[in-house]
């Protein structure tokens, strides 16, 4: 079956028949809600108030379903540590001095994806990522675990900034979940 029809089973396929998650993959598509009132997103810079080597940002956005409405379906929430500031980003706070990817920002993120019992997505439990992402541009990140109908799940997730009009950003997150 091509990438591009495993696409296409999303979140509404899911809801549809994998109940459980009685199959040895899945794959579909959420949003972690970055905009204004979509949760917290937050420096944790101790340092000099730039975006620099070793600054922690933390988050707890909503999780957000791939429908018209963007249903809530659970919390997206973890941590990054900034490994490579390169193009100043929407924070304003890019370190000016330091030799680096001039097209991109990175860090190493490390997250939970918290799936609400009855929410509209089918599943109830966690499942814990980490990886290197940047601020523009798809990123791979690991898929390392899992908790209630996604114990044992290891796979990747794929995550791509949408900058909103309104203002903050939707991470699209389409996740391709495996278990033996």
């Amino acid at each position: 079956m091509s990438k591009t029809s495993l696409m296409v089973l999303m979140l509404a396929g899911a809801a549809q028949g994998f109940g459980g998650w009685h199959r040895r993959h899945i794959e579909f598509t959420t949003f972690a809600d970055g905009r204004p009132d979509g949760g917290i997103r937050q420096s944790a810079d101790v340092e000099d108030g730039l975006d620099s080597p070793g600054d922690i940002f933390v988050f707890d956005q909503k999780l957000l379903a791939d429908d018209s409405c963007k249903t809530v379906i659970g919390r997206n929430a973890g941590y990054c540590i900034r490994t490579d500031p390169g193009k100043p980003d929407w924070s304003g706070t890019d370190h000016p001095t330091l030799p680096d990817d001039p097209e991109n920002n990175w860090g190493q993120c490390t997250w939970t994806l918290t799936f609400y019992e009855g929410a509209g997505s089918g599943y109830e439990g966690t499942l814990q990522v980490s990886g290197r992402e940047s601020d523009a541009g798809v990123s791979a990140v690991s898929i390392v675990g899992g908790t209630g109908d996604f114990k044992g799940a290891w796979g990747e997730l794929l995550t791509n900034p949408e900058p909103q009009a309104a203002g903050g950003v939707l991470f699209r997150q389409v996740l391709e979940i495996r278990r033996n």
